[in-house]
């Protein structure tokens, strides 16, 4: 059943921070559409299921640009997940279908999914970025209300804007790294750090874009996707453990 939600598997995913998938689905939960949420809640092995097959996708499916390129990868998995819950599939393999959404979404804002072959600043910064992790803020960067309830055809241009946005933290990362005496010297990175900032900025637009692709695989489905009580273009932050919401209001708004 799972074959109706990714492609066939083939080689080794070439991640930058795939220890972090799991994490973007536990953030995404106060954000999520709330029945979307407790059904994601309900089932970690199947989105955990979803995670390790996307690993093992061929590592273009993973690296932005070009006709068979991330992008297109995310946009062919949010089409064959409304699909599914057109046609009723089982709850489960949607969940591993949103697992996979997740690395997928991960690999977008990841300053270094352009990196080939031996980049001692994409080891460092994935390094990095799994330690920082516990340690960022929860923010959300708000719902896209145009791209939840708009067609297919509106997906494209936002990730291709959300990767332009990921570049531009490559070079601040390298830059750190560089004042800090090379790539090696990460550990030293404080939480002050431009590397900090990075991190923080890239986990966190993972789990944004995570959040409004499956709400609008939600809302392309049939299900109900609340509006979020608060001003365009405003930042919101979670306080505690992120839980699946029961209503529409934030628990802090910036």
């Amino acid at each position: 059943m799972f074959a109706i939600l990714a492609p066939a598997l083939m080689a080794s995913c070439l991640a930058a921070v795939p220890a972090l998938d799991a994490e973007i689905g536990r953030r995404a939960m106060p954000w999520l559409p709330p029945d979307l949420a407790r059904q994601v809640a309900r089932r970690p092995r199947d989105f955990a299921r979803g995670i390790a097959a996307a690993r093992q996708w061929p590592a273009s499916l993973h690296r932005p640009g070009g006709k068979d390129g991330l992008e297109q990868a995310i946009l062919a998995q949010c089409q064959r997940l409304a699909t599914a819950l057109q046609r009723q599939a089982p709850m489960g393999e949607v969940v591993a279908g949103l697992g996979a959404l997740a690395h997928l979404c991960a690999d977008l804002a990841g300053p270094f999914a352009d990196a080939h072959g031996q980049d001692a600043d994409a080891a460092a910064f994935s390094a990095y970025l799994q330690g920082v992790a516990p340690r960022i803020p929860a923010v959300f960067y708000g719902q896209n209300r145009s791209l939840i309830e708009g067609p297919a055809s509106g997906l494209p241009p936002a990730l291709h804007e959300r990767r332009r946005q990921a570049q531009g933290l490559a070079s601040i990362v390298r830059d750190d790294f560089q004042r800090l005496g090379g790539a090696h010297n990460w550990r030293e990175a404080d939480d002050r750090s431009s590397t900090f900032g990075a991190a923080s900025i890239s986990l966190n637009h993972a789990m944004s874009d995570f959040v409004n692709l499956a709400s609008w695989v939600w809302y392309q489905g049939g299900g109900l996707v609340p509006r979020l009580d608060a001003p365009p273009g405003a930042i919101l932050v979670w306080i505690g453990e992120p839980t699946p919401r029961d209503r529409s209001r934030p628990r802090l708004r910036f």
